[in-house]
């Protein structure tokens, strides 16, 4: 291809376009969190979400194009390939190689960025740029299970992101790329890692059983999607626990105020740690407890999440074959062995 019509990038225009949409998808973030007699809108969480992702896709194409000191160059890294090239005569005894047929160029999506950046040696945090991409993908076909109130974690997540990307690999200070988004951007996870602290504390009295401890950090309202939800002050005063009290105990959310109970987000959480689906022929990842009747007995740990019990016998001791919950009652024996024995 090296007589094809040479194509140029204007890598200063990516950049001012990715530093527009960040900008702008703060500020929507903003007023998606203001509430209405101050101004807010809630519907501009999904304008918020666009302008952020794109920006981060435009730095991150801005960043490779960069990377290479031929403008043509950049310009072929940030675009897809056309499917087919095939020879054409020139004409005058010579051949030309062109795209097979029409083609449009088309600019690379996130898996090939994630790809260059690889080959490039370019680092980023992709677990939360993912986590903004299921959102803005959720939220354009009107499913919008992450709503304002889990943006708020998008935001405080994408903050340290875009800060060491920004200051790493483009060498820039943020304060001067972002202006004042980057103030609100700052203000704002300050503001939001307080509030984490002040929920995860909020549970240290609420008696959690232990097993069930991790999966609070994935449990979201359910009203708003946020995960800044505390233990119920109020069920904090009456004695309850969660332990104890399930059909009492509640959370409250502090971005939606919304309350509701907290171990059936507690067990949904348990269950999509432990998610498992029969159709496929997946073998069940945890069963009924024999013991509390929680369904957290987790099959290959041998042990309930919600009380702890775990087996007496764990292998037949005529045959070393593994023992499970319906095994209990046989003092060390198989169905099997039991059977052969009682019969003897």
């Amino acid at each position: 291809m090296s007589n094809a019509n040479k194509q140029t990038l204007d890598a200063q225009k990516l950049y001012e376009n990715a530093i527009a949409s960040i900008q702008l998808g703060i500020e929507d973030f903003e007023l998606s969190q203001k509430p209405s007699n101050e101004g807010g809108n809630p519907a501009r969480t999904l304008s918020s979400v666009r302008n952020l992702y794109a920006g981060m896709l435009l730095l991150f194409k801005y960043k490779i194009a960069i990377s290479v000191e031929s403008e043509d160059d950049a310009y072929q890294l940030i675009h897809n390939p056309p499917n087919k090239i095939l020879p054409h005569p020139d004409g005058a005894g010579g051949i030309e190689w062109k795209p097979d047929g029409k083609f449009k160029p088309t600019t690379i999506d996130v898996s090939a960025i994630a790809e260059r950046f690889k080959k490039f040696k370019i680092e980023v945090d992709w677990k939360a740029i993912e986590k903004l991409q299921l959102c803005r993908n959720e939220l354009e076909h009107l499913h919008p299970r992450n709503t304002f109130g889990e943006l708020a974690s998008f935001v405080a997540e994408l903050f340290p992101v875009l800060s060491d990307f920004i200051t790493t690999e483009l060498e820039e200070v943020p304060q001067d790329t972002l202006g004042h988004s980057w103030e609100i951007m700052l203000a704002h996870q300050t503001f939001y890692n307080q509030k984490v602290a002040e929920c995860k504390s909020s549970w240290d009295e609420a008696d959690i059983p232990n097993g069930m401890l991790e999966f609070l950090e994935d449990c979201g309202c359910e009203e708003c999607g946020s995960k800044l939800i505390r233990a119920s002050l109020r069920s904090l005063q009456d004695g309850y626990s969660v332990e104890n009290d399930e059909e009492k105990f509640n959370y409250q959310c502090i971005s939606c105020g919304h309350i509701e109970l907290i171990v059936p987000i507690l067990m949904g959480a348990f269950e999509s740690e432990f998610f498992y689906w029969p159709p496929d022929g997946d073998e069940p990842t945890y069963e009924t407890c024999c013991f509390c009747h929680h369904d957290t007995f987790v099959v290959d740990e041998q042990t309930c999440r919600w009380c702890e019990y775990s087996l007496d016998y764990t292998e037949c001791s005529i045959c070393g074959e593994a023992l499970m919950q319906d095994d209990q009652d046989n003092d060390g024996l198989c169905g099997s062995c039991n059977h052969r024995v009682h019969k003897d």
